[in-house]
């Protein structure tokens, strides 16, 4: 994957036609892999992108009325423009306008192809609860698996919550286990109890299956995807 720098909008040369290749090439790799049903990271990367060319448009509004001084670079923290002090080029700010007018509306049509992509995956997932479930299930197992595939990816996740500016947030964590193969001798509970015996740190552990009825890519979309369904299943 080749990712589009944080802060290529000023990055080397700022020009319209240059800056429209670079936005152009980044999004063909993602139509790319959007047809191979791949959502992550390129979903993620071009809400990012997204949201980083919103505040920079928000904040160059106005930089033409009383201004004198000199675009001299981009501060990635807060992503507003940085100027030294001398007189101001009004055709460099112009010509940055031009590019986030021209970019804005292509990450938002990948974003919305992503979303559908998104939504699609996680229309045909089904949560199910193996054996009796504890009443501590913030940390535990899943179980993925997809339509007609044999294997069933193992993972031990945490569910971990922090509090920032009076809003609360979770988390989710997996870390891979390993694969079973499914099938009528080898059903979910067997897992579960296999699971038990080699890990006796989680004597008693939640056990959840994600199973989808589509065949998708699992690190690029059924794993990120089925997280975010766990979490929001589970109302945690």
């Amino acid at each position: 994957m080749n990712n589009l720098s944080k802060d290529w909008l000023t990055e080397h040369h700022i020009d319209l036609e240059l800056k429209k290749y670079t936005i152009l090439a980044y999004l063909q790799q993602v139509k790319e892999n959007y047809k191979l049903n791949k959502v992550y990271p390129w979903l993620g990367d071009l809400i990012e992108h997204y949201k980083n060319l919103i505040t920079v448009k928000k904040n160059t509004e106005n930089l033409k009325d009383g201004f004198t001084k000199e675009l001299s670079g981009l501060n990635l923290k807060d992503w507003k423009l940085k100027y030294s002090s001398t007189e101001s080029d009004d055709d460099m700010i112009t010509t940055i306008q031009e590019i986030i007018d021209y970019s804005l509306p292509l990450l938002a049509k990948n974003i919305h192809e992503g979303k559908s992509i998104y939504d699609l995956v996680e229309e045909h997932l089904k949560l199910e609860a193996i054996g009796i479930s504890p009443l501590k299930t913030d940390e535990g197992y899943l179980l993925l698996h997809c339509k007609e595939e044999k294997n069933v990816h193992v993972y031990q996740y945490a569910v971990s919550f922090y509090q920032s500016n009076e809003e609360k947030y979770r988390s989710i964590s997996t870390h891979f286990i390993s694969d079973y193969s499914y099938s009528i001798a080898t059903p979910y509970e067997k897992m579960k109890r296999d699971l038990i015996l080699k890990n006796k740190e989680l004597p008693n552990p939640a056990v959840y299956a994600v199973n989808c009825t589509l065949s998708v890519p699992l690190q690029e979309t059924f794993l990120p995807i089925a997280k975010r369904y766990f979490v929001s299943k589970m109302g945690f």
